[in-house]
């Protein structure tokens, strides 16, 4: 993925999938090829364009597409996958009737956070040509849970290799065998760990990295305002810099004073109140056309 990641976050009803709808637009018209992702399970894309969207990008015009997310699928492929890697690990055991145990894993906590990170994964993998993806992302909750994941992951992780290790120490296990010159690992658990640790730590860099623009999307209320500085907060704690603050539904061109004094310092970019619903292409060309001047300084 060479081209700019944009995650649209923040409470819900704030806005988040018309404020990003019009940025996938406005990129578009400017040329960018460019990819709206809908991560939010309900799915308000399908709404604002008036058409079904689904796994597969579906053109809204020569420059954009979209993409709806279907968490449940991804949650029944990991749960395919771990059920058939647990059966191969473990096939001397099936007198102990693992098959049993799979029925509980769909509400293992976490799991839909891990599906969207999955779904992520894969949009980056096969997103090739694209020049900006954005993404329209659940309410707050969900959203933090999902940007945490990797890095409580791989505290987990590193935690469970080092008792793998030490494990492995004490046993005195042999965990290598030379076969000429060459040296092939044999304790499949700790290769195991190792490479969930990489591919944690590569979610990690893609959360942080340059290229990805956090917009936290607000408005100009009281309690909008005040989950919009708790997400600061925690994006903080984890190292995830905000890139821009979306203020929606502003009017005559004025926000709270405490808004501003909060994010003094960072890229502000206002959207005004629209005087009708913004549903469908037209409706959402217009609005862009009609306000071109104040949405000037959008990527």
């Amino acid at each position: 993925m060479s081209g700019e990641i944009h995650f649209f976050i923040g409470k819900g009803g704030v806005g988040k999938s018309t404020t990003s709808a019009l940025t996938a637009i406005h990129l578009a018209h400017k040329g960018h090829n460019t990819l709206l992702c809908s991560m939010d399970p309900a799915h308000n894309q399908r709404d604002i364009f008036d058409r079904h969207f689904s796994e597969k990008p579906k053109q809204v015009n020569r420059r954009l597409a979209v993409k709806e997310v279907d968490a449940d699928y991804w949650i029944g492929k990991y749960l395919k996958e771990t059920e058939a890697q647990i059966k191969k690990v473990y096939s001397y055991q099936s007198a102990f009737n693992i098959q049993s145990y799979f029925s509980i894993l769909k509400y293992s906590p976490g799991l839909e956070e891990y599906a969207l990170l999955l779904a992520f994964e894969n949009i980056l993998d096969t997103a090739k040509d694209w020049d900006f993806i954005i993404f329209d992302m659940p309410p707050t909750a969900l959203t933090m849970r999902f940007f945490s994941l990797p890095f409580i992951t791989l505290v987990w992780l590193k935690e469970l290799l080092k008792l793998r290790k030490n494990i492995y120490a004490k046993k005195e296990i042999i965990s290598k065998i030379k076969l000429g010159r060459k040296e092939v690992e044999q304790d499949m658990v700790k290769a195991k760990l190792e490479g969930l640790i990489d591919d944690n730590r590569h979610l990690q860099e893609y959360f942080t990295a340059r290229e990805t623009k956090i917009n936290l999307v607000v408005n100009n209320d009281r309690l909008s305002f005040s989950e919009a500085v708790r997400t600061k907060q925690k994006l903080t704690e984890i190292g995830i810099p905000i890139n821009r603050v979306v203020v929606n539904k502003v009017q005559n061109n004025e926000i709270r004073e405490n808004l501003r004094a909060e994010f003094n310092g960072y890229k502000m970019t206002l959207f005004p109140l629209a005087s009708e619903g913004l549903l469908g292409l037209e409706a959402l060309e217009l609005y862009l056309d009609e306000n071109q001047k104040v949405l000037n300084d959008l990527p």
